[in-house]
């Protein structure tokens, strides 16, 4: 069988710890990478026999290759044009989470994917951890019964990113709440059904990224005077059906905590939570803390790009789906709104 030709735009930390060697490991591939700067790009490519070549100009790339899939790993604010470029030309597009700074441009995105035939899909991970997966099947069982209220939770104490422009609303369009809120809240509405949202309640804090004193532990590794994204965000989201979500992330807060990627479910019959993995219920009359043992090796970036080369081969649907992402889009945006506003804002249907 032919190799099938992948196309990585962009080498920076999402291609080295996900994409390139998701890859490499499933293995029947041929992969371009490319890079504005060569150098990164041919380090990164020389660690991995699937890349045939590598390039500094993603456009070139995509005319001269002509690849069945692209995975777009840059800045939040150019995923459209790469998305759209790719598609445009044959290809399937997983593209880095948020697909795109604003609602219209994914919605110019996914537009460009049904007039092309072709799949465009969030490169959501986290739904392939093995924890997420034990509680997704618990609710897909009825285990929990109604789901009216949820926790999406993505805190980090002193985790604010060093490596590339995260910090830049010019690059990244937003801080936490982009970076590692979308991951949660994804995680949340799929368990949840994706029910829809009504309104969004939030507030933003930027209270520690651009101190200069706080960029001194971390070694300098930005510039706190370019520091102009949030670091901080909460909101309470309103969905359909009487069910609310509450959604915090942070890159840096005093917590008690290092790290806390989780979602919380509050269900009729159970209740559940990601982490630690386990299930909270009744169990003739009294309350049971049911935890997941033995839960196979976290290899969630592998999952996923199995997961999208077998769609792109037209085996499987997508299990990130438009309308899903869209729910997302419409929340996060919509919070930054609220923020902005100083008031809840209506989501429209």
């Amino acid at each position: 069988m032919t190799n099938l030709k992948v196309a990585i735009i962009g080498a920076g930390f999402i291609t080295r710890i996900g994409h390139l060697p998701g890859y490499a490991a499933a293995g029947g591939v041929d992969v371009v990478l490319c890079d504005m700067r060569p150098e990164r790009a041919e380090a990164l490519a020389a660690q991995y026999a699937c890349v045939t070549k590598v390039y500094s100009d993603w456009r070139q790339m995509l005319e001269h290759e002509r690849p069945a899939l692209v995975s777009v790993c840059l800045h939040n604010q150019l995923h459209e044009e790469a998305a759209i470029t790719a598609l445009e030309g044959g290809a399937h597009v997983l593209c880095e989470k948020p697909v795109a700074p604003s609602v219209a441009a994914a919605e110019r995105m996914f537009a460009a994917a049904q007039r092309a035939g072709r799949v465009l899909m969030a490169a959501q991970n986290f739904r392939w951890s093995p924890a997420t997966m034990a509680i997704k099947a618990a609710v897909d069982r009825g285990e929990l019964g109604d789901i009216y209220y949820a926790e999406a939770t993505a805190l980090r104490r002193l985790g604010i990113p060093t490596w590339g422009d995260f910090h830049q609303q010019r690059y990244s369009a937003g801080g936490p709440l982009f970076d590692i809120g979308v991951h949660m809240l994804d995680q949340t509405l799929w368990m949840m059904g994706n029910p829809a949202a009504v309104t969004v309640s939030a507030v933003t804090e930027r209270r520690f990224g651009d101190r200069p004193d706080i960029a001194a532990v971390r070694g300098g590794a930005w510039d706190p005077a370019a520091f102009d994204v949030e670091d901080f965000a909460a909101a309470f989201i309103r969905l359909a059906g009487s069910r609310s979500i509450v959604l915090r992330a942070s890159w840096a807060a005093h917590l008690e905590m290092t790290q806390l990627m989780c979602t919380r479910l509050v269900g009729t019959e159970a209740g559940a939570t990601t982490e630690p993995p386990a299930i909270y219920r009744l169990r003739d009359g009294q309350p049971t803390e049911e935890r997941f043992t033995n839960l196979p090796q976290n290899r969630s970036y592998e999952l996923e790009i199995a997961h999208f080369l077998a769609v792109a081969r037209g085996e499987i649907a997508p299990l990130v789906r438009e309308e899903e992402t869209m729910n997302v889009q419409r929340i996060l945006n919509a919070a930054y709104a609220s923020a902005a506003l100083g008031r809840e804002v209506t989501i429209e249907p």
